[in-house]
């Protein structure tokens, strides 16, 4: 019999990406009921995954009343992953959170203090640190491959949220998303910076929408200060964006790692002479073999649940009020045109 018993509240296109992990994970869990508004999107996945009509809820507090559930995915529009994850906290159900983890700090603060009190496990879903070459990046500035970073570059842009991956227009609803690219890309980019170099204090940031006519922001450019690690970042994110650059660079006292989304990632050393002259050596990063970064992700969440090893660190609560608390200090800054100390 499966140890678990998993709910997924919020079945749209990541809702699916984490039913499907769960069905990957058979042995340990079983998927044992599904929450969404959408009866038809319900119906759909409740044929999908072999749950039956008596255990598909379109309120997931019933649910949770009903269903004795071991895990819980919260996969709805930003808005609600606060009171589902509250929910789901209160009944004693490992959570796992998608990102952003909440909109404001004060209900991040309120998860953490259920989490505690619950005794639950809890993950914020932050996927790109499931991806190889990023874990490899981590490990080879852990051994000091490339000496200590002092500057570190991302860039997530595409052309935003594309039609069918959500369920109606909520991405680019305030009320309903709270944010934009920058919650929705830079978030992502601000949790790959924290992980791979450190907490972030301070930050300067231009928050604005460039091209869409929409409630949101479609771009975002952050300047970060990692002090006192002696380090700065930049970030861009975007939903206009065609082919170009995407991914992650790290400069260290002893080379640099180039991680693009679309090539090889790897490390170069050498230097650039004010003759214009160079010698630069550039060395392949081998990533190890396995699942890309959602499949590895639910993986992770479900081997954490049950006490067991996982490939990388499981970003928890504190790591979504982190990362929020600096997107949240971004747009404080670019409304005021200052830079904003990082509070949590």
């Amino acid at each position: 019999m499966p140890k678990l018993l998993a709910g997924v509240i919020g079945a749209g296109s990541i809702g699916d990406v984490h039913l499907t992990g769960y069905a990957a994970a058979k042995r340990d869990v079983a998927i044992h009921a599904i929450c969404d508004i959408n009866p038809r999107r319900l119906a759909e996945m409740g044929r999908k995954y072999g749950v039956p009509a008596a255990r598909l809820y379109t309120d997931f507090k019933v649910m949770l009343q009903k269903e004795k559930l071991d895990v819980i995915s919260v996969c709805t529009p930003n808005a609600f992953h606060f009171p589902a994850a509250a929910e789901a906290l209160n009944h004693g159900a490992h959570t796992l959170i998608e990102k952003p983890m909440t909109l404001t700090l004060a209900e991040g603060r309120k998860l953490k203090a259920l989490a505690a009190k619950s005794k639950a496990k809890t993950m914020v879903a932050f996927s790109h640190r499931f991806i190889g070459m990023n874990m490899a990046a981590k490990k080879l500035i852990g051994r000091g491959t490339i000496g200590k970073p002092f500057m570190i570059r991302v860039r997530y842009a595409h052309g935003g949220p594309y039609p069918g991956w959500a369920q109606g227009d909520w991405f680019y609803r305030k009320k309903l998303a709270g944010g934009g690219a920058l919650l929705d890309m830079g978030i992502h980019a601000i949790d790959i910076c924290q992980y791979l170099v450190g907490p972030v204090k301070n930050v300067s940031a231009i928050v604005r929408t460039l091209r869409k006519k929409i409630e949101v922001d479609d771009n975002a450019v952050l300047a970060l200060d990692f002090s006192p690690a002696k380090c700065l970042g930049y970030i861009e994110c975007g939903w206009t964006s065609g082919p170009g650059f995407g991914g992650i660079e790290i400069y260290g006292d002893r080379g640099s790692i180039v991680l693009e989304l679309t090539g090889e990632p790897r490390i170069m050393r050498g230097v650039n002479r004010p003759d214009g002259s160079r010698e630069i050596l550039v060395e392949k990063i081998e990533v190890p073999a396995g699942p890309s970064h959602w499949p590895l992700q639910m993986e992770s969440w479900v081997r954490h649940i049950l006490g067991k090893k996982t490939v990388t660190g499981i970003p928890g609560i504190d790591e979504g009020l982190s990362s929020l608390a600096v997107a949240l200090a971004a747009v404080e800054s670019s409304k005021t045109g200052k830079q904003i100390s990082v509070k949590i």
